[in-house]
């Protein structure tokens, strides 16, 4: 099994301008608590992500470097979630940003050992060596940027839909109504199944009989 003993560390000015970066990645993503048996195995999980490796690809060569201390794949996946269980990631998840070049920067900020990044990346990387890393591989790049502009583009697409419905809805009703977010029951006893809401229905006074009225306005909050 291999050794992740840290190689002395120089002092000259790139060393200082990688210190300052890694001060920074922690304020921004502090560095999570690991037991020191745990380290080889995330630093080469880092490594397989950072080849853009599929599930089959990463335990096969991660148990290449652990020899007889290889991992089953359920191993795998609960070192996988000690990597990406943090709100850091449940935030990127719904976002345009989820890339694979935003996910491996974050992971440098939880990894943020570089020497031990460079060991665990020499043998995971030497095991394919015509793989490129992530972002040195342009077209993984142009692909990355061209998802992050579809992602984009559709949420621009989705904002502009709620604001025309929100325009056609507010034409059509008086400018005293509020909306009310509501439940229905559906008549069963202790019914978990029926959606019973929330519907969201306009209320407004009738400023000629000064009676309330109220008007349907579906599943869709149309504040939105």
């Amino acid at each position: 099994m291999f050794s992740f003993k840290p190689e002395q560390k120089g002092s000259d000015m790139s060393v200082r301008m990688g210190n300052d970066l890694t001060d920074y990645i922690n304020f921004m993503f502090p560095e999570k608590s690991f037991k020191e048996k745990e380290k080889p195995i995330l630093y080469l999980i880092k490594s397989c992500e950072n080849y853009d490796l599929d599930e089959r690809e990463s335990i096969e060569s991660i148990n290449k470097v652990l020899g007889d201390k290889s991992i089953s794949r359920r191993t795998y996946y609960n070192y996988k979630k000690k990597l990406y269980d943090s709100q850091t990631f449940s935030l990127l998840k719904n976002s345009c940003y989820n890339t694979i070049g935003v996910k491996l920067f974050i992971l440098d900020g939880i990894l943020d050992d570089w020497e031990l990044t460079k060991k665990a990346d020499k043998l995971i990387g030497q095991q394919f060596p015509k793989r490129k890393q992530v972002l040195e591989d342009e077209e993984k790049q142009k692909e990355e940027l061209s998802s992050v502009m579809d992602r984009a583009q559709s949420n621009i697409n989705k904002f502009q839909e709620m604001e025309t419905r929100r325009a056609r809805i507010d034409s059509t009703l008086p400018s005293n109504h509020t909306i009310r977010e509501e439940f229905v029951k559906c008549g069963k006893e202790f019914c978990l199944q029926c959606p019973h809401g929330p519907y969201y229905y306009a209320y407004w006074k009738d400023s000629t009989t000064k009676k309330l009225k109220k008007r349907y306005l579906g599943v869709i909050d149309p504040r939105q």
